[in-house]
């Protein structure tokens, strides 16, 4: 398997604890991040490391079902996870506060399949990946700035 990585970050006029907060419920990321259709089996918030859910997700058409466990959460400037669905990946979700905006970091980390097949689906998909994550984050920081 070959490791693949997205990044994207985004400045939003919002307080640290209010990004931190919004970001950390799963009941909140249907809302912002494209393909996710839904979260289930939520655990009584605030989650905590160890905590597990299921999710849904939507890519070309396909539904993925899978599991989140949260690998490490340090309120208001860490939250990591990872999916399994047979497809591993890890995200990392950093913040950051500077002059009344908080600056969110996400870096996913994901294994994709070497064969020259899926290597050809590789590049759409990362293509899509990368669109996905800029779009989850200038969501997260619309859904926030509105509610200020």
């Amino acid at each position: 398997m070959q490791t693949e990585k997205v990044h994207a970050e985004v400045s939003i006029k919002a307080s640290i604890n209010k990004v931190f907060d919004f970001v950390t419920n799963p009941n909140n990321i249907p809302l912002t991040l494209p393909g996710l259709i839904e979260n289930t089996d939520v655990p009584e918030l605030p989650v905590k490391k160890g905590d597990k859910f299921n999710f849904k997700y939507k890519m070309a058409g396909i539904i993925i079902e899978g599991t989140v466990e949260v690998d490490e959460i340090e309120s208001p400037t860490t939250y990591n996870f990872s999916t399994s669905i047979g497809i591993t990946s890890h995200w990392k979700e950093q913040l950051s506060e500077n002059d009344g905006m908080t600056n969110l970091v996400l870096d996913v980390e994901y294994e994709a399949p070497e064969s020259l097949f899926e290597k050809i689906k590789l590049d759409v998909a990362k293509q899509t990946n990368q669109k996905e994550a800029e779009q989850f984050l200038q969501n997260i920081k619309l859904a926030l700035e509105l509610n200020s």
